[in-house]
């Protein structure tokens, strides 16, 4: 099942497309977008996995959920009994998707990907203040092959 990714738009030798935060470090200026990968034909996928993060007084936990598209263009991601809708990002639709271009591995990234966001971005902040939980899309520490250098570097900048 294709992921959501939590992923950040940038150009590289004059080439755009997207990048896994941690390979940007920490000192590069981001902003990071959802996005999504599409079909060879430029279709969505019917289901994607997306992962939260909740904040425990003993550490976190990482959850799956399924994001299910529902209609055109929108998608629905169900989070215990509260619903969260995304849909695609105007903008994304006027331009052409992009491919990823870091030197990570992931099945998904053989695909373009388009960028969604969410229809109500205060739900998602509650949900980070009320349940400690904030949306992460696929754990890169987990599900990314060639991560292993930028945790090394993380661990002994420390």
């Amino acid at each position: 099942m294709p992921f959501v990714h939590s992923l950040v738009k940038a150009k590289k030798a004059g080439k755009e497309g997207w990048y896994a935060p941690v390979e940007l470090g920490e000192k590069a200026p981001h902003y990071i977008s959802f996005v999504i990968p599409i079909d060879k034909k430029g279709a969505f996928f019917t289901i994607y996995s997306c992962e939260a993060v909740t904040s425990r007084h003993n550490g976190k936990t990482i959850t799956r959920f399924e994001l299910a598209t529902e209609g055109k263009d929108s998608f629905l991601l169900r989070i215990g009994s509260d619903d969260y809708w995304f849909a695609v990002k105007p903008a994304a639709k006027r331009s052409s998707r992009l491919p990823y271009i870091g030197k990570l591995k992931h099945p998904d990234f053989r695909s373009l990907f388009i960028e969604i966001e969410p229809t109500e971005p205060e739900k998602l902040d509650e949900l980070c203040d009320c349940k400690r939980t904030f949306i992460i899309g696929c754990d890169s520490f987990t599900h990314y092959s060639g991560v292993e250098k930028f945790r090394s570097a993380a661990l002994s900048s420390r």
